[in-house]
């Protein structure tokens, strides 16, 4: 059960790292904040690296490398497009589609096969993430098409759909990643090279018209305080910081675990992203949208407990 602790605190990870990029999306570009933010989790990962060493790589490494690596590349774009135009207590949590499309993804690429008790468990999650976008309200009645309204007409729940599906098969190409050399090791090379890619894209594509586009290292963060916290050192360090964590957590629950097991516990993560975007965002419609998290947390126990 170690790999369900692991996985709880890659989820809570990644709804940290989701509130920070919706918020910072606000005054930098969304290429130079991936690309800066990756590298400065790639570069923290050295120290680690160099402690616990450098595995010798499998055969299977550079193809599972190449393939995540592109995957992550776009499902990191769509990812930006969506925190920038929807709730994050909207459309992170349609990130729960990912267990359901890698009962498919994980069989066919992994051969690996959850139990009865763990696919009732991913459904759950799934389920809990659809009752996520009932709208109710004052002015709404409770509607059971309006998830279906939701899916069509809101580009941004679009856009996270199709991470949701691009995220099932790239999680099984990190796991080979993984099991062909470490979990350090597949986190620091894998953050490295998305980093080059996306700052490679961003000086591809910047404009003077671009906020920050002047400055390489993006405008000033939209923080207050000392001024050492309105850094780009600091920003991006932060972040990448953030990502070490997810990283380690995850990659090393994927060398204990199946990987829809790992990824459902993961998408906990939704849970938290709702209960930021109330408490921090002051966005609407939370209680609603935490009923849907409570079902995705007893889909989480039910795997927990078959896993």
């Amino acid at each position: 059960m170690f790999w369900f602790l692991l996985a709880l605190i890659g989820a809570i990870s990644q709804a940290i790292y989701s509130l920070s990029v919706k918020v910072l999306l606000k005054k930098i570009p969304p290429f130079l904040l991936a690309g800066y933010s990756f590298l400065a989790a790639s570069l923290i990962f050295i120290p680690v690296l160099l402690f616990s060493g450098i595995p010798s790589p499998g055969p299977g490494l550079v193809p599972a490398l190449a393939g995540t690596v592109i995957i992550n590349t776009l499902a990191t774009i769509l990812f930006y497009r969506a925190l920038s135009t929807t709730d994050i207590s909207l459309c992170v949590p349609i990130l729960a589609f990912t267990p359901v499309f890698l009962i498919l993804t994980s069989f066919i690429m992994l051969g690996e096969i959850p139990s009865i008790t763990g696919a009732a468990g991913i459904l759950l999650v799934t389920a809990g993430a659809f009752l996520l976008t009932i709208r109710s309200g004052q002015s709404q009645s409770f509607s059971l098409r309006s998830p279906f309204r939701t899916f069509l007409y809101n580009p941004g729940i679009r856009s996270m759909l199709f991470v949701a599906f691009l995220y099932s098969i790239s999680v099984n190409y990190d796991k080979e990643v993984v099991m062909n050399s470490s979990p350090i090791f597949a986190s620091a090379i894998t953050l490295f090279l998305l980093a080059i890619i996306f700052l490679l894209i961003a000086m591809a594509t910047m404009t003077k018209s671009t906020p920050g586009a002047g400055d390489p290292e993006g405008p000033a963060p939209v923080v207050s305080g000392h001024p050492f916290l309105h850094s780009p050192f600091f920003l991006y360090g932060t972040v990448g910081m953030i990502l070490v964590v997810e990283g380690i957590s995850i990659n090393s629950a994927y060398t204990m675990a199946i990987v829809p097991y790992v990824i459902t516990i993961k998408r906990l993560s939704l849970f938290f992203s709702v209960l930021f975007g109330g408490l921090v965002l002051h966005e609407q419609q939370i209680r609603g949208r935490m009923a849907g998290a409570f079902i995705m947390i007893l889909g989480a126990v039910v795997i927990g407990l078959g896993g």
